[in-house]
């Protein structure tokens, strides 16, 4: 449920800042590729910012078009107007090996990393990572 609620967050994080950016001329959108990796053997919660290329969009989408249980590696490719500033992904375990580790990461349409980090599951096999990936922040 946390972790929901926090991907409800950068998600509404991203298109309320996106409003409020600049509108570049020419830009069509932004392509971004979400990414996992790590064993194979159990199946992670993933959610992620999802297609939104609706200049007028106002509202989240429905948590069905962003949200997904899959198994590494998995990569998914998403594009977003140019009017929405970010973009966030998550992963999640609750029943996977103690100490297997995983790596989730923001790639651009040139496959470049914008934003990375790695999680190692608990003695239990919990684990949890969260990236958020702004144009234009500061480094």
């Amino acid at each position: 449920m946390k972790l929901k609620i926090i991907t409800l967050f950068f998600l509404a994080s991203a298109i309320v800042l996106g409003s409020c950016s600049k509108e570049s001329k020419g830009e069509p959108g932004y392509e971004y590729t979400y990414k996992l990796t790590g064993p194979g053997t159990t199946k992670l919660m993933v959610q992620y910012t999802p297609t939104m290329t609706d200049p007028n969009m106002t509202e989240v989408p429905d948590v069905l078009e962003y949200e997904e249980e899959v198994t590494p590696p998995w990569q998914k490719t998403v594009r977003l107007h140019k009017n929405i500033s970010g973009a966030g992904f998550s992963a999640s375990v609750s029943d996977g090996v103690p100490g297997a580790s995983y790596t989730i990461s923001i790639l651009d349409k040139d496959a470049k990393v914008l934003k990375t980090t790695s999680f190692i599951l608990d003695e239990y096999g919990y684990g949890v990572a969260l990236l958020n990936y702004y144009r234009n922040q500061p480094e």
